[in-house]
C-alpha cells in the first residue's frame, strides 16, 4: 500500500538537489499566508512525496531556520497533505567521538530539546519534549547510518549549559528544528523519522560556524543521497 510522505526541511540549499532529482513540481502558494512555505510534490517509488520548506524571511533574506517556523510549516503541511509519515531531513552538529563529518544520524529514541530549561515539577519534562520516532531498520537497509538521540535548540553555538544538557540526555545530533517537527507529528498521531547529516563537531576548538560553512555542501550531498535511498526502501 502506498504512503504519503511529508519531508520537512529548513534550508533551500539542502533541499534543491533532492527536489530536482525526484522531479517534484512546485505547488501554488497558499493565498492565506503572507509569507508562504514553498512546497513541492510528486511520486517516487510508488509513494506520494511532498517536500515543504520553512521558506525565506522577507525581512532578512535568509532561510527561516529554528523551531518556530519548523512547527508552523509542519502544522500547515499536515493539514494540506495528510501524510502517513513525516521525515525531518537536514544537517546537524555532533561530538567528534560520535560521528564523522557528513555521517548520517537517525534515531530509534525520542527527540528532545536541550535549551528548554523549566525547573518546575511536570513542566521540566514537558519542556524537554521526548517526542517519539518511528525508526524502521528496513528503511536503512544497505545504508550506512548511526542511531542516537537527536536534540534540538535554537542556537548554533554551544554554551556550557547546553553541552551539559546534550550529554545528560545522551544526545548525538545537535540541531535546530527536529523536536518542533516531531512535536507536531505527535500531536496528529503521525509517524516521524529524523535524518541528519553532520556539518560540524561541537566539541573541538575550531569555530563551529566556520565548520558548518566549510562542510555544508559535503553534508548536504550525503543527506540527499541518503534520503533518496531511504525513500526507495519505504513500502
Amino acid at each position: 500500500m502506498s504512503k504519503r510522505i511529508l519531508i520537512i526541511m529548513a534550508m533551500a540549499a539542502e533541499a534543491r538537489p533532492i527536489i530536482d532529482q525526484l522531479r517534484l513540481q512546485a505547488l501554488p502558494a497558499n493565498p492565506q499566508l503572507q509569507s508562504p512555505f514553498p512546497r513541492f510534490q510528486g511520486e517516487f517509488a510508488g509513494n506520494a512525496i511532498m517536500i515543504s520548506l520553512n521558506g525565506t524571511s522577507s525581512e532578512y533574506g535568509v532561510d527561516r531556520i529554528g523551531t518556530e517556523f519548523a512547527a508552523l510549516n509542519t502544522q500547515s503541511a499536515i493539514v494540506e497533505f495528510a501524510p502517513d509519515l513525516i521525515i525531518n531531513a537536514g544537517t546537524c552538529g555532533a561530538f567528534s567521538t560520535d560521528a564523522d563529518i557528513a555521517e548520517i544520524i537517525t534515531s530509534d529514541q525520542p527527540v528532545v530539546y536541550h535549551d528548554h530549561r523549566v525547573p518546575l515539577a511536570g513542566f521540566d519534562r514537558f519542556a524537554m519534549g521526548a517526542y517519539p520516532t518511528a525508526y524502521c531498520p528496513e528503511y536503512f537497509q544497505g545504508i550506512g547510518h548511526k542511531l542516537g538521540v537527536v536534540t534540538t535548540g535554537n542556537s548554533l553555538d554551544m554554551p556550557e549549559i547546553d553541552r551539559q544538557w546534550v550529554r545528560q540526555n545522551h544526545g548525538m545530533a545537535k540541531e535546530m528544528e527536529c523536536a518542533a517537527v516531531a512535536a507536531a507529528a505527535h500531536l496528529y498521531g503521525i509517524d516521524f523519522l529524523p535524518i541528519k547529516s553532520v556539518t560540524d563537531h561541537i566539541d573541538i576548538e575550531l569555530n563551529n560556524v566556520e565548520q558548518f560553512l566549510n562542510n555544508l555542501n559535503k553534508a548536504s550531498q550525503k543527506l540527499g543521497e541518503t534520503l533518496i535511498r531511504v525513500l526507495a526502501n519505504i513500502r
